[in-house]
């Protein structure tokens, strides 16, 4: 296959594009976890309006994964998808009152420092 070149427009759309497939991604997840925590009698109206809104956008995140796949290399937009931990981190904390340690900490640091290093361009010798 070779190596298509895009306008960067349409390059900053397509990152734009994966970025909210990270957040609807972390959403529905959030999403899923509040229905599914909340409902004790199992299934009625609203725990089923609950859990379509959780599969909604969830299933929004996947329409944007696909669309951005389109220009965006799968090499550097799969370990991006590691940014989804750092959000269920802070929403877990912030919603589900969840404790966040210092070894958690350390490990969304290492996550963090690896997407960096993934999602870096590359610098040809002699460029």
């Amino acid at each position: 296959m070779t190596a298509q070149t895009f306008p960067p427009r349409q390059k900053i759309l397509s990152y734009g594009t994966l970025f909210a497939s990270i957040g609807f991604g972390i959403v529905g997840q959030l999403l899923m976890k509040r229905t599914m925590s909340s409902s004790t009698v199992g299934f009625n109206w609203t725990f089923t309006q609950q859990l379509i809104l959780a599969l909604t956008v969830y299933s929004l995140g996947i329409v944007n994964w696909i669309l951005a796949l389109r220009v965006v290399k799968l090499s550097i937009a799969y370990p991006l998808t590691s940014l989804n931990y750092v959000g269920i981190l802070f929403g877990s904390y912030y919603l589900f009152d969840e404790k966040i340690t210092p070894i958690r900490i350390a490990g969304v640091v290492l996550i963090f420092l690896g997407v960096l290093l993934v999602a870096l361009p590359i610098q040809k010798k002699g460029t």
